[in-house]
């Protein structure tokens, strides 16, 4: 007879699952993929994000193309966006108090430009800068001028011709770069009287050293002052042909 203990029949299936439940199920003191909390990635600080932010500002939009001949003209801001521009012909605020130009765009002969864009560097120094209030003014815009007041004492003959027509003469002050201020000339642009003559003196101390400064800065680079007109500057390098070259506006201008 057989002594043994014999033990009742355990099915195969159950000894496969509990062995599979010992295995696999976690212990209390770990923890499952399932149960890991991961971070937002929203939350997270800017440094732990992976990828550009939305909010990217997009490039700045390139320059528009050139749209005239560059060896004879240069279009001034194009070259220093610092240049203010209060072109008054190309709007009614004007002593004719009516428009001439067709779109306001301030062009001069290379070699001016170049001068002015000195001038520019000179002033900058103190914290100044220029605004141009009349820069090329082409012959068929001379020709509306006279139209509306043909007076030599005011508007140069077409046919005789203005250095604004050649390219090289500049009406224009000094403005303060923090602010766009205007310096205190005396009087305001376009003024037909002995108060804006560069001869003048019976003016404010600062007024005269505003002056001053203006004329001493234009000078240096070449241009030349005129009697009746403080704003006025001619450029006294070569004499150019007078031109009837308009410039094209554009159709948000």
């Amino acid at each position: 007879m057989n002594t043994s203990v014999f033990l009742p029949a355990i099915p195969v299936i159950t000894l496969l699952l509990t062995g599979l439940l010992c295995t696999c199920a976690p212990s209390p003191t770990e923890k499952s993929d399932e149960n890991i909390e991961l971070p937002n990635p929203e939350s997270s600080p800017p440094s732990l994000q992976r990828g550009f932010p939305m909010d990217t500002l997009p490039a700045p939009a390139p320059p528009p193309p050139i749209d005239y001949d560059t060896t004879e003209w240069m279009e001034i801001t194009r070259h220093d966006p610092t240049i203010l521009l209060d072109l008054r012909y190309a709007t009614d605020s004007n002593f004719m108090e009516r428009v001439i130009y067709d779109c306001g765009r301030c062009f001069y002969r290379p070699k001016v430009g170049q001068a002015l864009l000195r001038v520019q560097e000179r002033l900058r120094e103190r914290g100044l800068g220029l605004k141009m209030f009349d820069c090329y003014r082409p012959g068929p815009y001379q020709q509306r001028l006279w139209d509306v007041l043909p007076d030599p004492r005011y508007v140069a003959n077409p046919a005789r011709g203005s250095l604004h027509s050649r390219g090289a003469a500049a009406d224009l002050t000094v403005v303060r770069l923090a602010d766009s201020s205007e310096l205190d000339m005396g009087t305001g642009y376009d003024y037909f009287g002995e108060a804006a003559y560069t001869t003048t003196t019976a003016l404010p101390d600062s007024v005269l050293a505003n002056r001053k400064l203006f004329q001493e800065a234009m000078i240096a680079e070449g241009f030349l002052t005129i009697r009746t007109e403080w704003w006025h500057f001619n450029f006294s390098g070569p004499r150019y042909p007078l031109s009837e070259w308009v410039w094209p506006c554009s159709n948000d201008e």
